[in-house]
């Protein structure tokens, strides 16, 4: 069943505000309390699962609600390290998607790839899978380093790393991957001119 237009609007701006996590929670805690900016959190992240349902994502459904549970599990302890964590889990998730394709192949990069690429060759699915390994490793990477700017830095920091450097990290990441893509490629029909 397609979409509504307002279902569409409704999880561009979901999607939206996700991105902005950290930008907005550095100004949500500088207007409101903890409780009130972890209130509005979890709603968010319930709506997006509803949305997940409603487009018949089980599997991502259940993930998003996991992420609930357990921010709302540290809540109990602190409400500031519950808001914090957020982007440590959505590292965690994407980090976990990758690795299980990777497991249970078409590798994730191989996917994209075939989108554009539906003839993709047998260097190409070894190049992409290589790239979805590099994704793991930077994810799980940044998922370290947001952890430790939400247990020992400060709320600037947080929100600097996390709405901002992490998402430079991840342009330069994405677009620093295509001349060395196209620089292998060539090297690689250098030395197999067959291929």
């Amino acid at each position: 069943m397609p979409w509504s237009t307002p279902k569409r609007i409704l999880a561009i701006l979901i999607a939206v505000i996700g991105a902005a996590y950290p930008v907005l929670a550095y100004y949500g805690l500088s207007h409101f309390s903890a409780r009130i900016v972890l209130g509005v959190l979890l709603v968010l992240i319930v709506a997006r699962a509803v949305l997940f349902l409603v487009s018949k994502k089980i599997g991502a459904a259940l993930v998003t609600l996991a992420i609930a549970a357990i921010i709302t599990g540290i809540s109990y302890q602190t409400h500031m390290q519950a808001l914090r964590m957020y982007p440590v889990f959505i590292n965690l998730v994407l980090a976990g998607v990758f690795a299980l394709s990777l497991k249970y192949p078409p590798s994730m990069i191989e996917r994209f790839a075939r989108l554009r690429h539906p003839d993709l060759d047998d260097y190409g699915v070894a190049y992409t899978r290589k790239l979805t390994c590099v994704w793991v490793a930077f994810l799980l990477c940044s998922a370290g380093i947001s952890t430790a700017t939400a247990l020992w830095g400060t709320l600037e920091e947080w929100t600097l790393y996390n709405g901002f450097i992490s998402y430079v990290l991840t342009g330069i990441l994405f677009v620093g991957e295509w001349p060395v893509r196209h620089w292998l490629r060539r090297r690689h029909e250098n030395r197999n001119p067959s291929a």
